[in-house]
């Protein structure tokens, strides 16, 4: 047997691992079994994937093939297509996304109109389709007695729930190119990517989560976000080149000096006036620790916004190089989730995930928040952490003398970010300050970046 793409070897032990891959995350996503043509799978994944697929002929596809070769036909040629190759081109796990979701909402409506339809030629024409999708069904456009109307009537429904299910396939893909983007590190320069391929059913499931998608909607649109990354340097004899200075480490003398005169030499050594290297190495950086106020006063934009702010921090983590940890509260604290710096695809969705999930009320207690990150700093729970961060709109009276002691135990500085709110006991024990009113994409950016 073989698919409807040129160029694809439809026996190589990859490609139909592919399909497999492509079926059980199908299989997963809908929740049952499902008998659909793994080599449809197969090229639907690849028109997404390949710079430039190519579909056999007509004459070349057998009668059964039909179904799947209008529908193929279909995505080759749509616009929606083809403003997704601009980042489905050779990443696996776009092009998955929307493979596994177009299939699931093209057969989920086909079923619906199967199902509800008060036209018999419609839920003929959508039983048909379905029969074509199928492995191992001739499907009814092999029978002869087809007239032409009702072969006008199923092309006519093909196109409709095509593009019904395109379009829905297109956002879930959005929100999994977001979360690529924005936790998975893939800007130029920082390294490896991180593919979510592994993982394609779980990121399906956060993409159609209403709370994640509005974050996702909401970071996707700030184009910088990404492109800073904090540095820090300190001196050092055997590091990278970055300038010149006067001085005498021999070490780092410029070459050409060694052309002077030996008294000229000697004399400038004395006088530490010799021309030397400036070089310099990068200092890793500590952790990000966040506390995350999710009181009944947080509720609504406050929380989301705030949300939008870890993930992003998140983000900055990832491309340091530093571990992330986050601890919601409000009267009390919850429970600390930890992201290394190295840390598997699965633990970033279990993050975001949770994150997802969080909803606000209760009370708030923020000496009693800042207090257990600094109980988590001294007790070792969090190794390196030399600032704290606290998200909250400061509806609480602080407790200026406990909290100073543990922040001064754990050698922790404190930077405090207001959302729409104020706080003078909490601004006199912060070493840094921000109060925001917008909760707009420069509030974030200017919180980030700080």
């Amino acid at each position: 047997m073989t698919g409807l793409l040129r160029g694809i070897d439809y026996e190589s032990p990859i490609v139909k691992y592919r399909g497999e891959r492509i079926l059980g995350t199908l299989r997963k996503v809908s929740g049952r079994e499902t008998n659909v043509d793994p080599l449809f799978l197969i090229d639907t994944f690849y028109v997404h994937y390949l710079p430039l697929p190519i579909v056999k002929t007509k004459e070349e596809i057998q009668q059964s093939d039909a179904v799947k070769y209008s529908l193929i036909d279909l995505t080759m040629s749509s616009e929606i297509v083809n403003r997704n190759r601009n980042y489905s081109i050779a990443n696996s796990a776009v092009s998955m996304a929307l493979s596994v979701s177009y299939v699931q909402n093209l057969i989920e409506e086909l079923e619906r109109i199967r199902r509800t339809s008060q036209s018999q030629e419609e839920r003929e024409a959508a039983e048909q389709i379905l029969n074509g999708l199928m492995k191992g069904s001739q499907g009814k456009e092999g029978k002869q007695n087809q007239n032409q109307q009702q072969s006008q009537a199923t092309n006519k429904l093909m196109k409709q729930v095509h593009e019904k299910a395109m379009a829905k396939a297109t956002e879930d893909s959005n929100s999994v190119k977001s979360m690529q983007r924005i936790v998975g590190g893939n800007g130029a320069g920082t390294g490896s990517m991180m593919n979510f391929e592994g993982d394609i059913h779980d990121v399906l499931r956060l993409a159609r989560n209403t709370e994640i998608k509005k974050i996702l909607e909401f970071l996707s649109g700030i184009p910088r976000l990404g492109s800073f990354t904090k540095k820090k340097t300190a001196r050092y004899s055997k590091g990278e080149l970055f300038g010149y200075e006067e001085g005498s480490d021999i070490e780092r003398l410029v070459p050409s000096e060694l052309a002077l005169p030996e008294e000229v030499f000697d004399v400038k050594l004395a006088e530490s006036q010799l021309l030397l290297y400036q070089k310099q190495i990068k200092e890793t950086l500590g952790p990000i620790y966040l506390l995350l106020d999710k009181s009944g006063s947080m509720d609504g934009e406050k929380i989301l916004w705030a949300k939008a702010v870890a993930l992003a921090l998140y983000s900055r983590a990832r491309r340091e190089n530093r571990d992330f940890y986050l601890r919601f509260f409000d009267n009390i604290p919850y429970p600390l989730i930890k992201v290394i710096k190295n840390a598997k695809s699965k633990d970033v969705i279990k993050m975001v995930e949770y994150i997802g999930k969080i909803r606000g009320g209760g009370g708030t207690d923020i000496s009693r928040s800042v207090m257990s990150a600094c109980d988590d700093i001294k007790d070792g729970h969090v190794r390196g952490v030399s600032e704290v961060i606290i998200l909250t709109d400061g509806e609480d009276k602080i407790a200026e003398t406990t909290v100073r002691r543990s922040l001064k135990e754990a050698n922790a500085t404190l930077i405090s970010v207001m959302i729409r709110g104020d706080n003078a006991d909490l601004k006199r024990v912060s070493d840094n300050y921000f109060v925001v009113y917008r909760l707009d994409q420069g509030d974030l950016l200017r919180v980030v970046e700080s």
